[in-house]
């Protein structure tokens, strides 16, 4: 990420070799390969390889020999996340992202589905290099969690009587769990004390948090241009989230009527007039920042240092972005 280039520009060049490495020459696999890459090569905000080199620089054990290392583990936790990139893609029928078609739009569904498949098989080729099972562990645990995300996500579509606290069980499992493992990543294969990994898994818990309700709000504020994917994507395809949560909760039982027929027929434009009208998206950006704020408490038990600065610089833009 341009923003932290003076303290791990090195390092993510060396993530992004290692991406493209993790693709081979075989002729076998050609295909799939060039699939990959230009999803690879599409590039990305990169936030979750950051947040694993960042982390790693506040950890007591963590040495310049530990570089090679720590790179294969961030480049393992980002194709793990473009693989769930894949897989999304086709289970929304989306045609953009980052600012892009889609896989599944250029060359349908079996092809986006299997290419998926190959990139998680990448993920942990990357990481058994590293020879640490605890890693390969949580990384396992953390797939296990996004596939329950995805699930709960399509069991509660359409339901408007879902509540705030089933909300934020599904925003952990689809987006806060990846950060969680992303910034704890290091300190489990670094073998630290427990109270660095507690304070760096919930530090990621809640930067997720704030980074998820920050999308959901864009969503409804944005454009399609900006976001480089469909706004009003979520409505689309019946996902309740925190700005309709929190307006169904808010109109009256007569107006409750009418935005519940207006989430059925997708009709954005009325359901953008009961979110402005009660403001909706000021709320959802308050229960943002407080995660944010949970977020950098979490970073008091590491001294101060750039490192630190720049993972409280990384909420600032997860609650200050635009796309």
């Amino acid at each position: 990420m341009a923003l932290f280039e003076a303290l791990i520009g090195s390092e993510m060049k060396k993530v992004e070799a290692t991406l493209v490495e993790g693709f081979s020459d075989s002729a076998l696999e050609a295909h799939v390969n060039s699939l990959c890459l230009s999803i690879i090569n599409a590039g990305g905000k990169r936030m979750r390889p950051a947040l694993v080199l960042l982390a790693s620089h506040l950890l007591p054990s963590y040495t310049d020999e530990e570089e090679t290392a720590v790179c294969k583990l961030a480049a393992g936790v980002e194709l793990l996340h473009t693989a769930t990139l894949i897989h999304d893609d086709v289970i929304d029928n989306s045609l953009m992202r980052r600012g892009r078609p889609t896989l599944n739009s250029t060359s349908g569904n079996h092809v986006a589905v299997l290419a998926g498949d190959y990139m998680f098989t990448r993920c942990f080729a990357t990481i058994k290099d590293l020879k640490k099972a605890d890693v390969l562990s949580i990384i396992s645990d953390t797939l296990a969690t996004l596939v329950t995300g995805e699930l709960d996500q399509l069991k509660n579509e359409g339901d408007v009587n879902i509540s705030v606290e089933d909300y934020y069980t599904t925003i952990y499992c689809k987006t806060g769990a990846l950060f969680e493992l992303s910034a704890s990543a290091p300190a489990v294969y670094l073998g630290e004390e427990e109270k660095y990994i507690t304070a760096l898994k919930n530090y990621g818990r809640y930067l997720g948090n704030a980074f998820q309700i920050i999308d959901d709000c864009l969503d409804y504020s944005s454009d399609s241009k900006t976001l480089g994917k469909n706004a009003g994507e979520d409505l689309q395809d019946k996902r309740i989230t925190l700005p309709v949560i929190f307006a169904l909760q808010r109109c009256s039982e007569a107006e409750k009527e009418i935005l519940i027929k207006a989430i059925e027929n997708a009709d954005l434009e009325t359901v953008i007039s009961y979110i402005n009208k009660y403001d909706t998206l000021k709320e959802c950006k308050n229960a943002a920042e407080q995660s944010g704020e949970q977020a950098v408490k979490e970073l008091n038990v590491f001294p101060e240092n750039e490192y630190k600065q720049a993972l409280i610089s990384l909420v600032e833009r997860a609650l200050n972005r635009k796309n």
